[in-house]
C-alpha cells in the first residue's frame, strides 16, 4: 500500500462565475475508472509514510487570479547535465533547480472544442494562475522556490513540495477532461480514491511526467508516446486506522469559482466520464522498499485536495452506464 500522506488545509481562490447543481443525462457510479487509485506498492509490512490527512481539503482565499503570467514556448530539457541519483536524501535545493517551473500552457483546441467562450475566458485564467499569496499556482506556472518542506515539532512537511518561505505546501491546479475516478469498492469508501484526468494541453501532459520523474528517485523512466494522462490520489481512511470517509471535496463552480465555504458541493455522482474539471493537488513524495529491502525507492505524485466541477460532459457516453459498482472505461 502506498504511504499516507500529509493532506494539510491550503488556501483557495477565486476566478469567476457561479453554479447549479445539475445532473446529466447519465450518472457515474460511487467507483469511476477501471483501475485502483495507486498501482505502485509499498512492502506490506512497511508503514505508509505522511501524516495526517482530512477527508476534506478547504482552502480559502478571495483573491482574484492574475492572468499575466509569461509562458516559454516548449519544455526544456530537465536536468541537461546532472547525474541520476539513487540516493533518497539527496534532493533538489528548489523545484527552479531540478525542473523548469514555467512551460507553455497553450491549449489543444480539441480538448476544448465544446466550449463556449465565456468559459474558455475562465480555462485561459485558471490555466495561468499564479498566486504566490494564496499559495496557488497552475501546473506549468510553478513557484520556482518551492521545495521540499521541513520537520518541526508538530508536522512533517518533508515529503511535500511547499512554500520555503511558510513551509506551507503549493496548491497546484490543472485543468482536463476525467476519464477514470474511483472512490468506491464494493459499496463502501475504498482506503484510497483517485482521479485521472486528459489535460487540456498535451504539453502539460508530457511536463507532468517530466515533473513527477525528476522528482522521484531513482528517476522514473517517460514513455514519449504516454497521452499525458494526470493522475491525482487522496487516502480516505483515517491515519490512525479505522472506517474511511467518502472524499467530498468537490465543488460546483460552473459559474463562478470562490470561497469553499460559499460554494455548493457535489457527491460523487457528478464526476461523469468526460466532464471538464479543475483538480487542486499537492505534490508530495511517497517511499517504497527496493528488491534488497532497504528503502531507497521514492516516488512523487499529485495528492489530491478538490475537485472542481467546471462543465458537464457535452456528449452523453452510452458506454459509461454503470451496474453495482463497477468502473466506466478509459477515453
Amino acid at each position: 500500500m502506498p504511504p499516507k500522506q500529509d493532506a494539510p488545509q491550503s488556501k483557495e481562490v477565486s476566478p469567476s462565475k457561479r453554479v447549479r447543481t445539475a445532473a446529466s443525462p447519465q450518472r457515474t457510479s460511487s467507483s469511476t475508472g477501471n483501475e485502483q487509485p495507486v498501482q505502485e506498492q509499498a512492502s506490506s509490512t512497511s508503514t505508509p509514510s505522511g501524516s495526517d490527512h482530512a477527508p476534506t481539503s478547504t482552502p480559502s482565499t478571495d483573491t482574484l487570479p492574475s492572468t499575466d503570467t509569461s509562458v516559454s514556448t516548449n519544455i526544456p530539457s530537465l536536468h541537461p547535465t546532472a547525474n541520476k541519483q539513487s540516493d533518497t536524501s539527496i534532493a533538489p535545493a528548489s523545484m527552479g533547480s531540478a525542473i523548469p517551473t514555467t512551460v507553455s500552457s497553450e491549449l489543444d483546441p480539441q480538448h476544448t472544442s465544446t466550449c463556449p467562450e465565456r468559459l474558455m475566458k475562465r480555462i485561459r485564467m485558471l490555466s495561468t494562475y499564479s498566486n504566490i499569496e494564496a499559495n496557488t499556482f497552475a501546473l506549468g506556472h510553478l513557484l520556482p522556490t518551492a521545495t521540499w518542506g521541513t520537520t518541526d515539532m508538530f508536522k512533517d512537511r518533508s515529503k511535500i513540495v511547499c512554500n520555503p518561505e511558510t513551509n506551507e505546501p503549493i496548491n497546484i491546479w490543472i485543468l482536463g477532461h476525467i476519464t477514470n475516478t474511483w472512490f468506491i469498492k464494493n459499496g463502501t469508501p475504498d482506503n484510497q480514491c483517485s482521479i485521472t484526468i486528459l489535460p487540456l494541453s498535451s504539453t502539460l501532459g508530457q511536463y507532468a511526467s517530466r515533473l513527477l520523474s525528476e522528482l522521484s528517485t531513482p528517476t522514473l523512466s517517460i514513455n514519449e508516446y504516454d497521452p499525458g494522462l494526470i493522475r491525482a490520489v487522496r487516502w480516505q481512511s483515517p491515519h490512525s486506522g479505522g472506517t474511511p470517509t467518502l472524499f467530498n471535496s468537490i465543488f460546483d463552480v460552473r459559474e463562478i469559482l470562490k470561497s469553499k465555504s460559499t460554494m455548493p458541493k457535489l457527491d460523487i455522482l457528478h464526476l461523469e466520464k468526460c466532464a471538464l474539471v479543475l483538480i487542486e493537488t499537492h505534490l508530495q513524495r511517497y517511499r517504497q522498499k527496493d528488491e534488497k529491502g532497504h528503502w531507497t525507492i521514492s516516488k512523487a505524485q499529485f495528492e489530491l485536495q478538490a475537485i472542481y466541477l467546471l462543465q458537464e460532459p457535452s456528449i452523453p457516453d452510452p458506454s459509461a452506464q454503470i451496474l453495482g459498482g463497477e468502473l466506466i472505461d478509459v477515453l
